[in-house]
Order: C-alpha cells, then structure tokens, then sequence
C-alpha cells in the first residue's frame, strides 16, 4: 500500500505500473464519511484532474489492493470505502 500527498508524479507512476490495483481517494486528513474506492484505471482519478491543478494537493491518493485499502479505510479511518459507481462496483 502506498500513499501519495503533494505528489503528482509519483502518484501517476504508481498509477501506469500498477493498472489492475485500486485506489482509496479521500481528503487530506481520512474521514469515514469520504472514502472513495476506484479501480486504478479510472477516469476520474487519472488524466487531467477535474478540479484544480493536481491529484494530490488537496486529496489524498492510497494505492493497492482492494482489500488492503478496505482494510485501511475500517482499520484506520474507522469507515467503509464506498466503490465508485463508474468504476468499482
């Protein structure tokens, strides 16, 4: 599991290695009532970002496996991730 803040690069190598992982999107500071799980392939977390400038500047990008970043978001932010309904059903 990695996690990428103020990162850009990194976070979009992470994301080109690693096609078939997932990642965790939530604010700054993790709160169970904003964990967003997306396939690494997402078009809404990869490209150009919707809003702003950058993917990590303002969010929090964690990165792996899909039961280590459900692990995470129970474990440490004491909250379910909610898969995104484009990508991650």
């Amino acid at each position: 599991m990695q996690r990428f803040s103020n990162d850009d690069a990194g976070y979009q190598r992470w994301l080109a290695a690693h096609p078939d992982l997932y990642v965790l999107n939530t604010e700054r500071t993790p709160r169970p009532s904003y964990l967003v799980l997306h396939r690494a392939t997402c078009r809404t977390i990869t490209g150009t970002p919707a809003r702003g400038r950058q993917w990590t500047a303002e969010y929090l990008k964690v990165c792996g496996s899909r039961a280590e970043l459900e692990t995470f978001a129970l474990n440490e932010v004491g909250g379910a991730a909610q898969a995104c309904g484009l990508c991650a059903r």
